[in-house]
């Protein structure tokens, strides 16, 4: 349903969804969705999911899933922490032009499409840290405004890093291209 423009879904709705078997050809909608409360999915085997444009208000914790298939996060909002720690990303990974205003995790994180962060915003520590990219990393006019660790991460596919801002440090020790 909607109020007051914005989409409104239960998270016990949101949570069945997530909880479906992979269907070739069908993507969970979540577009435009306010998400109020924390999402606890981890471990879980995921479908197609599109959240493009999702605000997400509470925490995410996404922590071991298995993205079996497309899993697109454009222009989504996290206002709480987000945490990808060892998620497995099976198809492309898009994360364009999303704002993280906490923490972001994604170490240890397993790319076998493209993980794309093309003009996000990472509003505070960002660990891409100890990531498998079998495809490419694109951060291109990715904006880095806390700490950022890209430590031991592995880029087979390249690194695409034009334009990119990062505004304090950046640990790049180890990352291998």
């Amino acid at each position: 349903g909607r109020r007051g423009g914005q989409c409104l879904m239960t998270i016990s709705a949101i949570l069945d969804r997530l909880r479906r078997p992979l269907r070739r050809g069908e993507v969970e909608d979540f577009r435009g969705l306010n998400i109020e409360e924390p999402l606890d999915l981890n471990a879980a085997e995921l479908p197609n999911v599109d959240f493009t444009g999702a605000t997400f208000h509470a925490p995410v914790s996404l922590r071991g899933c298995a993205f079996q298939g497309l899993a697109w996060f454009t222009d989504a909002t996290f206002l709480a922490s987000a945490d990808f720690l060892s998620a497995v990303f099976m198809s492309d990974a898009r994360f364009e032009r999303v704002r993280f205003a906490r923490g972001a995790t994604f170490s240890g994180a397993e790319f076998r499409g493209v993980a794309c962060f093309d003009r996000a915003e990472f509003g505070d520590t960002a660990f891409l840290d100890r990531m498998t990219c079998y495809g490419n990393l694109s951060v291109d006019g990715t904006r880095f405004c806390g700490a950022a660790s890209l430590q031991d991460t592995e880029c087979f596919g390249g690194l695409w890093a034009n334009r990119t801002v990062f505004a304090t440090r950046a640990d790049v020790r180890g990352l291998e291209v």
